[in-house]
């Protein structure tokens, strides 16, 4: 009986594109058979020496040295971006990665909108720009981990200095240890801007926390190294509260914005204002009575919406994000009707001239499916995922066309990219009477 035939081969490739998850891909020829080859921090253009899983498919490979440089690929400014899943795109210039998520938004376009402009917007930094974070802590016989998740792994990478977080973030993430010294267990912690700029945790652990851990975070929060923190227990009934746990960002208007404690917001701060001001842009040529924003979470864009448009609804399942944004549109002294409702079982008004979608990273099919059969004449969707995007907007083709294309480089150093798409339904493709 004949042995089995390797799995694994080891090859030479060239890296010919990248793909949306951010991988390098080659083209080899396996078994009589071309086949795609996916490599992570891989640069178009760079020859690699690589070993290659051909089990998978698309096979997967890595690399084991880079034999030739492609001319997009930079020194990174992280010494553990190839360990660490945070920076998938450290080794590209600037330049490249906002060309790649140009070509990657284009070809989640449904086909008959590919020849449409798409215009990108640059970050204002490239490092030190993210003002919120989420990290993961894991505590083993006496030892702490701090960091995000290696890449392909659960584990976190215990870096010494994160390069993309604001000198705040990184120095409460430089803390963690410390705080959680003693613990058991694993948990995953957001970081975020609170009261006068001051750090804020909120903290979901399963596991066993040392009871010095809540003693430290007093003293952190009494030093004004912390502004607040908030530690939910698995299995406990309501969350520990150490000071002030509320974040809070300077909205596109300029005023601050309160968030809810683990509620979503931009990665950062700057570009978010930048997009808010550019739907807000969008929408006011509309100039509709009645509108509708889903997945609205504390505000960010409504509390320029509600300027633009005389009847605003905003739709968010989270109680606190829906307490934030009534207080945001208050203190501003906006009118708007906050409804706590899931985005997807929300009934607009037939008088609806605007739907503006934010949804999260998993995207709001049942949405598309609803407005590809409504009669709501202008939709604004705001994305992070290119294939959720692209899957939501073949629902909307039929009946709407594309106004608008435009790229927001949110996430600087990674495959992500922030999207807004402006659409117009077309004559004669509302539902029947």
């Amino acid at each position: 009986m004949a042995p089995p035939a390797s799995r694994t081969l080891r090859a030479h490739v060239t890296i010919a594109s990248l793909a949306p998850g951010g991988d390098g891909v080659a083209h080899l020829e396996i078994g009589g058979e071309r086949r795609a080859v996916f490599i992570p921090h891989a640069a178009p253009g760079d020859v690699m020496s690589t070993e290659i899983d051909t089990s998978r498919r698309p096979a997967r490979g890595r690399a084991l040295d880079l034999l030739a440089a492609g001319p997009d690929r930079v020194s990174p400014a992280c010494p553990w971006s190839t360990r660490c899943g945070g920076c998938d795109w450290m080794h590209l210039s600037l330049e490249a990665q906002a060309r790649e998520h140009v070509e990657h938004v284009r070809a989640a376009l449904p086909a008959e909108w590919r020849r449409t402009t798409i215009v990108g917007h640059p970050a204002p930094a490239a490092i030190g720009y993210r003002t919120r974070a989420r990290v993961h802590v894991r505590c083993n016989r006496g030892q702490v981990a701090v960091g995000m998740n290696e890449s392909r792994t659960h584990d976190p990478v215990d870096v010494d200095t994160c390069v993309v977080l604001a000198p705040p973030i990184e120095d409460a993430r430089r803390q963690l240890g410390a705080l959680f010294e003693g613990s058991r267990g694993h948990g995953e912690v957001q970081i975020a801007l609170g009261a006068d700029r001051i750090p804020v945790l909120d903290s979901q652990w399963t596991g066993e926390l040392d009871a010095k851990c809540f003693a430290r975070l007093e003293r952190a929060v009494a030093g004004r190294e912390l502004a607040g923190a908030r530690v939910t227990i698995a299995g406990a009934s309501r969350p520990a509260v150490i000071g002030d746990p509320t974040p809070w960002i300077v909205a596109a208007d300029g005023a601050p914005l309160r968030l809810a404690p683990g509620g979503f917001a931009q990665a950062s701060e700057r570009t978010g204002a930048m997009l808010a001001g550019y739907v807000a842009e969008l929408v006011r040529p509309f100039r509709v009575d009645k509108a509708v924003e889903m997945y609205a979470g504390a505000g960010n864009l409504s509390v320029l919406l509600a300027r633009e448009v005389n009847d605003l609804v905003l739709v968010e399942s989270n109680r606190d994000s829906c307490d934030a944004a009534r207080g945001n549109l208050s203190a501003r002294g906006l009118t708007g009707r906050v409804v706590e409702a899931n985005a997807e079982d929300y009934a607009w008004s037939p008088a609806t001239k605007l739907a503006v979608l934010d949804p999260p990273r998993t995207g709001a099919r049942a949405v598309a499916e609803r407005l590809a059969s409504s009669r709501v004449p202008h939709v604004v969707y705001v994305s992070c995922d290119t294939q959720t995007l692209g899957r939501d907007l073949r629902l909307l083709a039929p009946a709407y066309d594309a106004r608008s294309v435009a790229t927001f480089e949110m996430f600087p150093q990674t495959s992500h990219v922030e999207i807004v798409v402006a659409l117009e339904r077309r004559r004669g493709t509302g539902p029947p009477s």
